[in-house]
């Protein structure tokens, strides 16, 4: 009965998330504080959450992949070395006392909440002075030796996959934005590129939670069905540029669910 009740928030709000990431990414921010509204232990939680979105993100990676808008030696190199970050990640959570890993997600949810606010409020930089940041960015990747490439590869690849692997939030965003200002990756393709590392990377979290028994398949197997219906309904009202409609909605039902978080860890 209480998987019923569970289920019946789980489902709908996962469905919005979906919907919202695949408009406009962040659908993590409310997926996630979902499950531990109901009641989900936070080991749990995460499994859940890493299984939901390997199967949502996998829709997303086979469509790239079938229209060859991939890079194969950059997929190659960033998932080898994000998989190891994401897997210590994953095994750092499990190591975590429940009590103080929910303590720290709520400060985390709140600070991503608030910057997400303000953000939206800061002036916006003049067009001359973006192209200026581009250009030093442009010059300074150009003038590094192929063993400092290398090397910055290596770093950036480790402390994503680790990132990947404990927060998460806005995974996919961050990565696209690496690939293009600092590999001069086409968009298209640098969406292609993430799409396919963070599925291979919510793979790894996925096993290593799994094999840590800390997955609630009742609760998942429905929650990726919404989460695919919500991609799917997700991509339709992003074409049709929906985003003023999506945006106030995501903040709504996330101030919610942060407020009901801090209820349940006060009493």
């Amino acid at each position: 009965m209480e998987e019923i009740y569970q289920l019946l928030i789980i489902c709908p709000l996962i469905l919005i998330a979906s919907m919202i990431d695949a408009i406009a990414g962040s659908g993590s921010i409310i997926s996630f504080p979902t499950y531990l509204v109901v009641g989900i232990p936070v080991h749990y939680a995460y499994g859940t959450q890493k299984f939901v979105a390997f199967w949502g993100m996998l829709v997303s990676a086979l469509r790239y992949i079938k229209n060859k808008k991939y890079e194969l030696k950059l997929v190659m190199t960033f998932s080898i070395l994000c998989m190891l970050g994401t897997y210590i990640g994953s095994k750092l959570l499990l190591a975590i006392n429940e009590k103080y890993l929910r303590y720290g997600l709520l400060f985390l949810i709140a600070t991503v909440f608030i910057f997400s606010i303000i953000k939206k409020y800061k002036p916006a930089k003049r067009k001359n002075t973006i192209e200026k940041e581009e250009t030093k960015t442009a010059k300074f990747i150009k003038s590094l030796t192929p063993r400092k490439k290398l090397v910055l590869t290596v770093l950036i690849g480790l402390i994503f996959g680790l990132y990947a692997g404990t927060i998460g939030v806005g995974a996919t965003s961050i990565l696209i934005l690496i690939f293009i200002k600092l590999f001069n990756t086409d968009s298209v393709i640098a969406a292609g590129n993430a799409r396919i590392i963070n599925c291979l990377l919510n793979l790894v979290a996925m096993i290593t939670f799994l094999l840590d028994k800390k997955i609630m398949f009742a609760i998942a197997i429905p929650a990726t069905i919404s989460s695919m219906i919500g991609n799917y309904i997700g991509a339709g009202l992003a074409m049709k540029k929906a985003n003023k409609l999506i945006e106030p909605l995501l903040k709504i039902i996330f101030l919610v669910l942060l407020v009901e978080l801090i209820i349940q860890s006060i009493f």
